[in-house]
């Protein structure tokens, strides 16, 4: 599985540290490997919530949450967009 969409492990983290960071790795890649699959491609900021998740900043669901409301917003943007076309 490709990992390179995250910053590199830092080289102090203890055992216990690292297990957890390449759990929440993993974990990551294959959220974003099933919403890839679902049509939809991890931007900078998706990758950047999941990024505080794999570093330990934030939870799971606190990134999920985050993604959920960019989307909200991106779709809401892209709505307006063509609201805005077809009345010209």
């Amino acid at each position: 599985m490709n990992t390179s969409h995250f910053n590199h492990m830092p080289q102090s983290l203890n055992d216990n540290q690292r297990q957890d960071w390449l759990r929440r790795q993993r974990t990551a890649e294959n959220t974003l490997a099933i919403q890839a699959m679902g049509g939809t491609e991890a931007n900078e900021e998706t990758l950047h919530h999941f990024q505080r998740y794999v570093t330990g900043e934030i939870t799971l669901a606190q990134a999920i949450a985050q993604v959920r409301e960019q989307m909200a917003q991106e779709h809401a943007a892209f709505r307006q967009y063509l609201n805005r076309s077809s009345l010209t």
